[in-house]
């Protein structure tokens, strides 16, 4: 479905105002003459909007590849997801083998869940991740198995897990899409993992070892130098090389950039998000309650119109007109039945551009969407159904457990046993 007017409309580009901790600061210029190509030695990267998911620059982004600690990224998701941050983490036997880089946790040692994230982040502490592993699922494979379950619910088809903290192994493995994905769905949803990465230094609070509790954050000089920089994750192990997944944002506008197996990858890094900056911009596209389409809904007497959940914006080139935009929509796997309100969740709607889907959002009842009338009476008739089966059941139960009583009273009561008895001497008696 085609929105003309929507199109329209994301042909006036936004104004955005760089602005990094509260104070402006020069965002490098888009190029005078025309697009810009970054500068990245890395054959694995991809760089992407953080809201959107739009792709701007790829480079061999769906080969899997071994990502080192950038792994952490969804061991956080889980822990933050999952656990209690007052709980207190409890370092399990076998914690003190593992390589740097680590806590130095003893088995026994405590660690409050929240500080451990920090250790797990920013230090990118390898025995933390199996710390909190055992912590929450009582095992690292059990651990490792709910990563591969939300890898595949939030859409990173090409990722397997092995370890909770990137060390190698032949079967764990992501792509640069994947992990970006993997970013986008952590910064989207958790803010105290937004607040966690961009954090430069850290002092946890342990139960041993307390002349170790400062952690610094891996990414500092990207931190420090980078104009809006605020994280997010360092890898390295030999078979994956040096890894990084970064974000920045300038003007409220975040874009996440992963580079993989590069010596040089906070650069390409870099260069990723100084060429998405400098070349692309935002420009809105739906308002909160446009429609975008209808959505079939069972017992409804009509398809019930959908709306956009939210405002969206798309991503477009500063140097290329803006494209024909069209909208899809996708029903949930599992939609509810009508009755239900304006503002239930019924799909996903999907903007596409020359065949590739641009941006995506939840797709909302515009409107209240009664139940239909042939639908409430074979509803209704069904529950009175139901209702007088029950009744009935219930009815023939007690009869029937009447009846169970009533004989297990006559054999059992002294009056009854003796009646039975002046039976069986009686019926002896015809037989002699």
């Amino acid at each position: 479905m085609i929105f003309p007017q929507l199109a329209r409309r994301a042909a006036a580009a936004l104004v955005l105002t760089p602005v990094l901790c509260g104070h402006a600061f020069a965002a490098p210029p888009p190029a005078a003459n025309g697009p810009t190509t970054p500068k990245s030695n890395s054959k694995f990267c991809v760089l992407e909007d953080a809201s959107t998911g739009k792709m701007m620059w790829a480079k061999n982004e769906n080969v899997h590849r071994p990502i080192a600690s950038t792994t952490k990224m969804m061991t956080a998701i889980l822990l933050l997801e999952r656990g209690n941050p007052d709980d207190i983490v409890t370092a399990p036997q076998g914690v003190q083998t593992l390589p740097d880089s680590s806590l130095h946790l003893s088995p026994g040692e405590t660690i409050p869940l929240h500080d451990m994230m920090y250790a797990l982040m920013l230090r990118s502490a390898n025995d933390t991740a199996v710390a909190g592993a055992t912590y929450l699922s009582g095992s690292v494979p059990a651990f490792v198995e709910q990563m591969n379950l939300k890898a595949q619910d939030i859409g990173a088809f090409n990722t397997h897990f092995v370890t909770p903290n990137g060390l190698y192994a032949p079967d764990h493995y992501s792509t640069a899409a994947d992990l970006a994905t993997i970013a986008r769905y952590a910064t989207n949803n958790l803010p105290e993992f937004n607040k966690i990465v961009r954090t430069p230094k850290y002092k946890v609070q342990r139960s041993m070892h307390k002349g170790d509790s400062w952690v610094t954050n891996t990414s500092k000089t990207f931190l420090r130098d980078f104009p809006g920089a605020d994280g997010i994750k360092t890898g390295y192990v030999r078979q994956a090389g040096h890894c990084f997944v970064g974000s920045a944002t300038r003007g409220g506008w975040r874009l996440i950039a992963v580079a993989l197996k590069s010596n040089t990858c906070r650069q390409d890094v870099e260069s990723l998000l100084n060429y998405g900056f400098a070349n692309y911009k935002r420009v809105p596209y739906l308002h909160q309650g446009d429609s975008v389409g209808q959505i079939a809904v069972r017992n409804a007497d009509r398809p019930v119109p959908v709306v956009a959940a939210k405002d969206l914006q798309v991503v477009v080139s500063k140097w290329k007109p803006v494209p024909d935009f069209s909208v899809t929509v996708t029903p949930l796997p599992s939609p509810p039945s009508a009755p239900i309100a304006a503002g239930t969740k019924l799909g996903t709607y999907a903007v596409i551009a020359n065949g590739k889907v641009q941006a995506t959002g939840d797709a909302v009842a515009g409107e209240d969407a009664p139940m239909a009338a042939a639908a409430a009476i074979a509803h209704t008739t069904h529950n009175l159904g139901t209702r007088i089966a029950r009744g009935l059941g219930a009815g023939l139960g007690a009869v029937m457990l009447l009846c169970m009583g009533v004989m297990v009273y006559g054999r059992t009561s002294p009056k009854g046993i003796g009646w039975g008895r002046n039976r069986i001497e009686k019926s002896v008696r015809r037989v002699d």
